[in-house]
């Protein structure tokens, strides 16, 4: 081919090495399936080899009688049965010789001079009994320069010619058709009718008037195998075979080969990357669908955290209730003891202080330990609720696509992708299976003990929260500090009074600054409880997050690398049309 090529079609070529190589890039970050990948290995190994030229057709066309009539002899096996099992292609040799290439594909090699331009391919062909046959068949299209698609003149255009036809159309592959046995229709006028009907019907399968040689092989073979035969030369020209031998052999100069080599691998990048594209456009749909789903989580999060903090600030308010009701004891206490009936219990400190915690902080301690001790509780069943509503919406997502495989292309990203859904819905489950509820509770309270502990400066040790409470509560509130007691043997009839007013406005300053410490020190607790609780939710999701996040990152890179690459095989195709 390369005695042929001109600058421009040189450069076409090397640009479409350089394309398939960035398919096979795509194809490789796309886990395409090995077929694909050796579809495009043999695509760019067939740039640089000879003119290959396919025949296809159903069993019985006379695929294998044509080729023997177009080289002259019976060298391929004939008949009314399948009797083409494998791919043959016949290329020049200095002696007819026979090699087994694969399994399923041999050569043959014959001393006709053409074939040194030319490489025929006889095939299995389609609608056979062996379905092997017809995957043969099908796994060669891409490899071919140009389709010679035969159909029998007794059953042209079949259902299965018809859909094997499409699958070349995919390909991108011209396609000549050789209606045979023209020698079983009664005159001209059927042959006129079979023609229009194939005709027709390609026109609407391909979108375009192809070429069309109506032959009759038999007669053709029954002229050239025996040239000497009475009445041979008027037999050959009514089997009407050199028409089609002259397209092959004439027509099909070396410029109009080069031209289909160039265009066939152009065909097959545009199959693949359309299909890689579709693939990509799913793979992006699905992962879509995940990024809602990752966000649906993160909303429900968000709503959780808001709605703790508000249904927190409510709770906080029963224990200012408390701190309330203890001040309005203060107030009635000081009401009742600094004035002079009292002089003498103002002067007994030990009975002061006595009355002052069984009459103001009374039972305080033990009621803001029962809040503290619902407050935990709730906390805990929230974080444990929460954690249900996500694994129940993870393992609703797993159900609904478990089953789902997206195109044809690598079952990877799909496997992949299923199995992180359902390591992190596993992950969630058994999280939730082994929430235990009791310890957490147990854990939460030890935590805001030790901080309320820290406000009263004491050792947490075997004391209980209440107790941490009560010690909290006379050492903020002394009584003797309040009242100032020492100083009452001078105080008058005015003096009570002021000093009574002082106390509860100082009673009430320790009471809210008590109440802030309380605030700060439960809030703190409650802020590291809820951002602990959902830093735990966000790990178990993370790896299926991390995925759909680079996953949707990677796909949009391939998605660009295959625009780039429809949009360069649309170049290419302009190009070929236009070289002289």
């Amino acid at each position: 081919m390369k005695r042929i090529l001109t600058p421009q079609s040189e450069a076409i070529l090397q640009r479409e090495r350089d394309l398939l190589a960035r398919l096979d890039v795509v194809a490789a970050r796309l886990d395409a399936p090995e077929e694909d990948l050796r579809i495009i290995a043999q695509t760019r190994w067939q740039l640089d080899s000879l003119f290959l030229l396919a025949f296809i057709g159903e069993f019985n066309s006379g695929k294998s009688a044509f080729i023997n009539a177009l080289l002259g002899g019976p060298y391929l096996e004939e008949g009314v049965t399948p009797t083409t099992s494998q791919i043959a292609i016949i290329t020049w040799g200095p002696e007819k010789r026979v090699i087994q290439v694969e399994p399923y594909l041999q050569r043959l090699e014959l001393p006709i001079d053409w074939l040194q331009d030319i490489h025929i391919v006889d095939t299995p062909g389609v609608n056979v009994v062996i379905q092997q046959h017809e995957e043969l068949t099908q796994a060669f299209i891409p490899r071919a320069d140009l389709i010679l698609f035969v159909a029998s003149a007794d059953r042209p255009f079949s259902k299965s010619e018809r859909e094997f036809l499409a699958f070349v159309r995919d390909w991108g592959k011209k396609i000549i058709f050789i209606i045979n046995k023209l020698d079983i229709l009664p005159d001209e006028e059927s042959v006129t009718r079979v023609t229009d009907y194939v005709r027709e019907q390609a026109q609407e399968l391909l979108g375009l008037t192809p070429e069309i040689f109506p032959v009759s092989v038999r007669w053709a073979q029954e002229a050239k195998f025996n040239p000497n035969r009475p009445g041979a030369a008027q037999l050959l020209a009514a089997s009407r075979f050199a028409t089609i031998e002259t397209y092959i052999l004439e027509r099909l100069d070396e410029r109009e080969r080069l031209r289909l080599k160039l265009a066939s691998p152009l065909g097959v990048i545009q199959r693949l990357s359309e299909g890689y594209r579709r693939e990509v456009h799913e793979r992006l749909g699905l992962l879509d669908e995940d990024l809602k789903t990752i966000a649906h989580i993160d909303e429900q999060l968000a709503a959780y955290q808001a709605d703790m903090r508000h249904d927190f600030e409510f709770r906080l308010h029963r224990v200012d209730n408390l701190l309330l009701e203890m001040r309005a004891r203060g107030d009635a206490f000081f009401e009742e003891t600094i004035r002079l009936g009292r002089f003498f219990d103002l002067m007994n400190a030990s009975r002061l202080k006595a009355a002052f915690e069984e009459q103001v902080i009374a039972d305080t301690p033990r009621r803001i330990e029962q809040e503290v001790d619902a407050l935990v509780d709730w906390m805990v069943e929230r974080n444990y609720r929460q954690w249900q509503a996500i694994t129940g919406y993870l393992n609703q997502r797993a159900q609904e696509h478990g089953d789902r495989i997206v195109g044809q292309v690598g079952g990877e990203f799909d496997l992949n992708r299923q199995r992180l859904l359902t390591s992190v819905s596993r992950a969630a489950r058994e999280a939730l299976a082994s929430y235990d509820k009791v310890a957490e509770a147990r854990k939460l309270t030890q935590s805001v003990q030790t901080s309320l502990a820290a406000l009263g400066v004491v050792q947490v040790g075997a004391l209980g929260l209440g107790a941490v409470l009560l010690h909290l509560f006379t050492r903020a509130l002394d009584p003797l500090g309040v009242i100032a007691a020492g100083g009452v043997a001078i105080a008058g009839l005015f003096i009570l009074p002021a000093r009574r007013r002082a106390a509860k406005r100082d009673l009430e300053a320790k009471i809210e600054a008590l109440r802030a410490d309380l605030h700060a020190a439960l809030m703190r607790q409650f802020e590291a409880e809820l951002a602990r609780s959902v830093q735990e939710i966000r790990e178990a999701i993370a790896p299926y997050t991390r995925f759909v996040r680079t996953e949707q990152a990677r796909l949009e890179q391939v998605k660009e690398a295959l625009a780039g690459i429809e949009t360069e095989t649309f170049e290419l195709k302009e190009a070929l049309r236009a070289l002289p």
